[in-house]
């Protein structure tokens, strides 16, 4: 899928992106750059992993796909790296009851 400003999005399926007109064809490393995960629970409490929603290497890129998946998975453990290095770990919110 692309975005309006033609960069590929992150598809589950793939794992990676390429660019058009980028020379790279491996996969990005998992040591660098941006993630944002979604996991059933915390690692150290035995959670599996979900889905990686999105590899950036803009961190605010991956601040707005952090914001966005706290919105879209609510219960889940989202998790934001900058490599491999945790930045946060939160579970998101329950959606509001209606009134």
């Amino acid at each position: 899928m692309k975005h309006r400003k033609g960069f590929d999005l992150v598809r589950s399926d793939v794992g990676y992106t390429v660019g058009e007109g980028s020379a790279r064809t491996t996969p990005p490393s998992t040591d660098s750059g941006y993630r944002v995960e979604v996991w059933t629970d915390e690692p150290e409490a035995g959670g599996e992993l979900l889905e990686t929603i999105s590899r950036a290497t803009e961190f605010s890129v991956s601040c707005a796909a952090l914001k966005a998946s706290i919105r879209a998975r609510p219960g889940k453990v989202v998790i934001h790296l900058n490599g491999r290095h945790r930045m946060s770990c939160e579970r998101a919110p329950d959606p509001p009851l209606p009134e």
